[in-house]
């Protein structure tokens, strides 16, 4: 067990759902980026999604961004598309690190403080990635839902 105190508990109880939700909207997002590049991939829709299909948030990145770019009407701008590799990297850091940098500090208090700042830091870019995943699922539902 990581936690010995119930306000360590009820922490690590807020950080996990804070976690799980995060990990939503990164799913989402990527998700999404596959959606909206074959929606507009002159391709057929199903097979752009096929060809999407086992590449990773970076490669699909590059794809959208090359084809968004490709009219000079984008439905990112730059900057957004510099979050979205950013989210990649944070995203990686949640699905691979975080608990390694938190489980084996063997003091209680010292444990707590630094759970304290995971959670803040992930409060941070949970609500940021909720916000682009809504840009995103608002973008592929009006522009290319029927």
């Amino acid at each position: 067990m990581i936690y010995n105190n119930s306000w360590q508990k009820s922490t690590m109880e807020r950080f996990m759902t804070m976690l799980g939700e995060i990990l939503m909207y990164y799913q989402c997002i990527e998700h999404d980026m596959r959606r909206i590049y074959s929606g507009m991939s002159s391709n057929d829709y199903y097979d752009s999604m096929d060809m999407l299909d086992g590449k990773n948030w970076g490669s699909i990145l590059i794809e959208l961004e090359s084809l968004d770019y490709s009219d000079n009407n984008p439905y990112f701008t730059v900057e957004e598309y510099k979050q979205l590799n950013k989210m990649r990297e944070q995203r990686n850091y949640w699905c691979h690190q975080c608990f390694l940098d938190l489980v084996y500090i063997q003091n209680d208090v010292e444990r707590y403080v630094k759970l304290d700042k995971l959670y803040r830091r992930l409060e941070n870019e949970k609500d940021k990635a909720y916000k682009l995943h809504k840009k995103m699922q608002e973008i592929y539902l009006e522009d290319f839902c029927e």
